[in-house]
């Protein structure tokens, strides 16, 4: 008789890329794929002249920011067009102090909640958060850094055992010449 096959845990990087395309569709749907910064909307001739086919979705704070859930944060995001997002010369990503002047003259509310939230850190690889932060994106809801830190005291990471290989050559030489010091 077979052993029933142990049910396979998602992958992490899986569930990431998974909240950064959700993510995305929310913040492009939250503007009506329109430009917060030049107010260029999907279809209309852009900054070059071409015809605007997509919308990007931008992170104020990077989403490389080591355990940041503000990377999923929709209040972390604006929508944009290309042009405003990497290839204009004042664009977002060309100079960070446009980013960070407009969202102080249009929502000085949006930037205090990244400032005050700025150094919250979660632990990401814990598939009981993403698939919080998950829920949170599908019902249009706010990120709650509470939350997220009831779900961590809770389901804790268990410390990986380290494999270290038993009966090598080195084992003994190093075990000696570590003892005769």
């Amino acid at each position: 008789m077979k052993k029933p096959k142990k049910k396979k845990l998602e992958s992490i990087p899986k569930i990431n890329r998974r909240l950064f395309k959700l993510w995305s569709e929310k913040i492009r749907e939250r503007h009506n794929q329109r430009c917060e910064y030049c107010n260029i909307s999907k279809g209309e001739k852009g900054h070059n002249g071409k015809i605007v086919e997509n919308m990007n979705a931008h992170h104020i704070i990077s989403r490389v920011k080591k355990d940041s859930y503000l990377k999923w944060d929709l209040i972390n995001g604006i929508c944009c067009c290309s042009g405003c997002h990497k290839f204009s010369e004042d664009s977002f990503h060309r100079s960070p102090i446009t980013t960070m002047n407009w969202l102080l003259q249009n929502h000085p509310d949006r930037y205090s909640y990244l400032l005050e939230h700025f150094n919250d850190k979660i632990d990401l690889q814990n598939r009981e958060i993403l698939y919080e932060i998950e829920r949170c994106l599908n019902e249009d809801k706010p990120i709650d850094i509470l939350r997220l830190k009831e779900i961590e005291a809770k389901y804790p990471r268990q410390p990986k055992k380290s494999k270290k290989p038993k009966g090598t050559l080195f084992d003994k030489e190093s075990e000696s010449s570590s003892s005769s010091q």
